[in-house]
Order: C-alpha cells, then structure tokens, then sequence
C-alpha cells in the first residue's frame, strides 16, 4: 500500500528498473492466481487468451462497440430495441463471444452447484437436464437454436450420442465451433454440426425431419419469440419435442421500482437482449407456434430443494460480489476494473480503443442480469417442454 513506512523507496536511478521489476510480478501473480482459480474452482474451458487476443486484435469481425450503443438509445427498463433482432444477436456476439470464453467457459449459460462444487458443475447440470428432456438416442437429429460456439451442444451429444445441428447468426461462432470440433474425436465429430441461420428466418433446411430441438437461454434475443419457435415447429417431425430454458420475469420483477428499472436497462443492453416476458407471455407463444406444452417451471428453483437453500450456490452468485472467488475472470472484483486498465491502455495505443468499451458492456450484462437475480425478479432457465401435435 502507498505510504506504508516499512515500504523501500528506491533510489532515483533505480526508479524505473524497480517499477518494471513489480509491475512484471503482479502480472506473473495475477495470472498464476488466475490459473489456479481456473483449474480448481472455475471452468477447464476457459480460455483466458481470448483477452490477450483482443487486446491485439480487436473485436471479431471489425464490430463496433461504440455503434452498437446507439441500438439501446430510449430503453430505460424492460422495453424493446430498435433494430431488427437477428441483427442485434449477430453484433453483440462479435462483441461478446471472446470475453465469454475468457471469462466463462465455452458454454454461455447459467446453472446452479452445491457450494464447493466449481463453476463447471453447474454447466453439467443443466447441460444433463436438457439431455434427459430431449428423449433422444444415438443419431437422432437434433436442433440447438442458437448454438453460440457449440458447448451445450457438445455436452448433449456427449449425454445422449444424438446427431446436432447448430444454428447461430453470427459466423465468428460458426468459426470456432468448428475449430473446437476439429479437435474431437470421429465419434464427436459426426454428430457435431454447426449452420449460419437466422432462427427468426430458417432457410434450405429440410421440412419435419427432425426428432427434437432445444434453446438454451437463446431466445432472449427475439421479443416475439413465436416467430423462432414456429420455424423449429416446421423442422420437427409430428411428436417431436421443444425443450426450451427461457429468460422470463418472475414475481419479484416490479416495473415501478427505480432499481429494478435500472438493473433491467443494463441487462438487456449489456446481453444484447430483447424485451423479455413474463411466464404467461412466454407460455403463449410456445402455444401460439402450434406447440402443445406437457410441462414447465423454473429450473433455477431446482438447486435450492435438491441441496438446500444453504448449500446452494446461486445462478447469478458468480457475478455478485463473493469471497469464493469460483470463477475470477467473472468475479466483479476482477471484471470490474478491466475497462479502465483497457482503457489506460487504449489511450497510449497498445489496444484497440472499442475494446475496454466492449469490456464495459460485458460489466453491464454482468451486473443487471445478476443483480435480477438476486431480487428474484428473472430466471435465465425457465424450462417449457413443448411437444409438436400427430397429424
């Protein structure tokens, strides 16, 4: 700490050597903390390259983290942007995508562990649940609306052996699903599959052929939600299923309060979302699309009676000030300062400067989504079971 008496001043001469020297062992500490973290407690597919990449390169596809402000111009709480969805969804992710893997994993979703269990867990579990929905077997044809870079996909091919394709916008996503892909086995790599599509708008695929199809959180970027859920209603054969983990309002959210107001303006900025429904809305217009519902409810309540409410590390806990530090990159504490060192460094010319703004974006996300959260006022994950009717 500055000013402490036990602290050596160094000489004049030496001055700018002794500043190196720290400033390269607190970048040597943080990243070995940062390993250690990532190893034991947070999630092996994090790939904390992805900042350093960034930070040299810029965001994928030359994607303008300044413009895309312009998007979210006039939404104070929960009201809808104004531009067209699809497009939305494909220029947040050029923005979004590397910093969640840097900091998540390659699966941008929720879920919920015990307490000492690391963020990974809480990957599988949800992963796992949406397998055991699906009721699917080996080489069955699977839709993933919205797939990002393809890690709940892989994670319900690994569960259940089925064939999926994955539809995503935005074609950084496609890139690297298929990179990742690559690297697996045979076995992985013929029923893993990935398409450029708009899930609003599905072209040239083939009509009522496949067994099911899931969204995990992806359909929070359309605000008339019918509209992808009818596509998919058209690729399913007659029985096929629609397991979907839903962003909707819960009992908590109250659209008076000024908090709420707030923490709701920068989730839906900061995740590049759309207007987001309350449970009924949502039921609506999986029934609307022609679908018949067997079941649903809150899957995020899951952890709480399986555990306990005192054992139960929360969904949106991660990105909330704690001491478990279980995932740091995510930690408010870590992510929290990250725009102003990018910053500092942007205005010296060592970053792109939409850079640490793309990093603000991220906090924004981070801190509206989970401060939601914790309110009780949304759940990332409510879970519909739609089935399409027998001719």
């Amino acid at each position: 700490m500055a000013g402490r008496k036990d602290t050596p001043i160094p000489s004049k001469g030496d001055n700018k050597s002794t500043k190196s020297r720290g400033f390269g062992w607190k970048w040597i500490l943080f990243f070995v903390i940062l390993a250690f973290c990532i190893k034991f407690q947070g999630n092996p597919t994090q790939q904390v390259g992805k900042l350093f990449k960034m930070m040299k390169n810029g965001m994928a596809g030359g994607e303008d983290s300044f413009a895309f402000d312009k998007i979210y111009n006039g939404v104070g709480s929960n009201d809808q942007h104004n531009a067209y969805d699809a497009d939305v969804a494909n220029s947040f992710y050029n923005l979004a995508t590397e910093f969640y893997e840097y900091g998540w994993g390659d699966s941008f979703h929720f879920g919920w562990r015990q307490n000492f269990e690391p963020h990974s867990k809480a990957i599988a579990n949800s992963q796992h649940f949406v397998a055991q929905k699906l009721n699917v077997k080996d080489m069955d044809r699977v839709l993933d609306m919205g797939c990002g870079i393809g890690g709940p996909l892989r994670g319900v091919v690994r569960a259940t052996g089925a064939n999926i394709t994955g539809l995503t916008i935005n074609e950084h996503q496609i890139a690297r699903a298929q990179e990742i892909t690559r690297g697996l086995t045979p076995w992985m790599q013929a029923r893993c599959h990935f398409q450029k599509q708009d899930y609003l708008n599905i072209k040239g695929m083939e009509l009522e052929a496949y067994d099911a199809a899931f969204y995990m959180e992806s359909s929070l970027h359309c605000e008339n939600r019918t509209q992808t859920f009818s596509e998919v209603y058209k690729l399913l054969k007659p029985g096929g299923r629609l397991v979907a983990m839903e962003y909707n309002l819960l009992p908590g959210w109250n659209p008076e309060s000024a908090e709420h107001q707030e923490l709701m303006r920068l989730h839906l900025h900061g995740n590049g979302a759309a207007k987001t429904p309350t449970i009924e809305e949502d039921l609506k217009m999986v029934r609307d699309a022609g679908f018949e519902i067997k079941e649903h409810f809150d899957f995020m309540e899951y952890g709480a009676k399986m555990y306990g409410e005192d054992n139960v590390w929360e969904w949106w806990a991660d990105l909330q000030p704690n001491w478990r530090f279980h995932l740091l990159p995510a930690h408010p504490w870590i992510r929290g300062p990250l725009p102003k060192i990018l910053s500092a460094l942007a205005y010296i010319g060592l970053v792109p400067e939409g850079v640490p703004k793309a990093a603000d974006l991220m906090n924004m996300g981070g801190d509206g989504l989970s401060g939601l959260g914790a309110v009780g006022a949304i759940t990332p994950q409510y879970f519909v079971l739609g089935v399409k009717p027998m001719k």
